[in-house]
């Protein structure tokens, strides 16, 4: 995934007062390879492993999907929706790969502003879009995605639009401060915070993006979808 707001930092810390932060990771194409069998579970206590993007999928999803569930570290699946290209049809690409096996974790739709993407749409428009996927999700896997996102994208593209206020929202946002980040208008908290995309990973070469979760690992446990 890409945030809009990119910085090469190291990793924040993990403790912050009166909190334990879990850590977690998102990987795709752009990550070549994964030893999942090296994999330190203290920096990676859950992934998210993209599956497509528009109505392609991930070159690849099924091998790290597999590889994440061997090693035991709760999965979810992401979307990169592209608000320029038929949402029925992106939904039946994303579920038709998800809903065989829908990992752990609640699926999400990653929405980022690239100009060609959003170009000649109103955020009004953009955000029925984004409405209509996530309908589409909910009625087939039964669950409404979390939304993964920016303020900056959020704010000029979506218009904050209020229809989204009860998806959990997982933002973007790379600081150098380890001072939490607000979310942006409409939700009152996060529920994953993506804080640098130059984390370093034993078992996986070069950088990676990483993310807390903002809560226990009780409170992780009870997020997961376990059969």
């Amino acid at each position: 995934m890409t945030g809009t707001a990119r910085a090469t930092v190291k990793p924040a810390i993990a403790e912050a007062p009166g909190k334990t932060r879990l850590q977690g990771i998102d990987i795709s194409h752009y990550q070549p390879s994964v030893k999942w069998e090296s994999i330190n579970k203290a920096s990676a206590a859950f992934v998210f492993i993209k599956a497509t993007e528009a109505t392609s999928e991930d070159t690849h999803f099924e091998s790290y999907w597999r590889g994440a569930k061997k090693a035991g570290i709760p999965r979810g699946a992401y979307h990169f929706f592209h608000p320029n290209i038929d949402v029925q049809a992106q939904v039946e690409s994303f579920t038709k790969r998800v809903r065989p096996d829908p990992g752990e974790l609640p699926v999400v739709v990653d929405v980022e502003e690239y100009k060609a993407l959003y170009a000649g749409l109103s955020c009004e428009q953009a955000a029925s879009k984004l409405r209509a996927f996530s309908e589409g999700v909910e009625k087939a896997l039964g669950h409404k995605p979390i939304i993964y996102t920016n303020h900056e994208t959020w704010q000029q593209s979506f218009c904050s639009h209020p229809y989204f206020r009860d998806h959990m929202l997982w933002l973007a946002k790379y600081t150098r401060s380890t001072s939490e980040p607000k979310p942006p208008t409409g939700w009152k908290q996060w529920q994953f915070w993506q804080y640098t995309g130059s984390g370093e990973v034993t078992g996986i070469p070069g950088t990676v993006d990483q993310s807390y979760f903002n809560g226990s690992a009780e409170e992780l446990k009870a997020l997961l979808k376990m059969e």
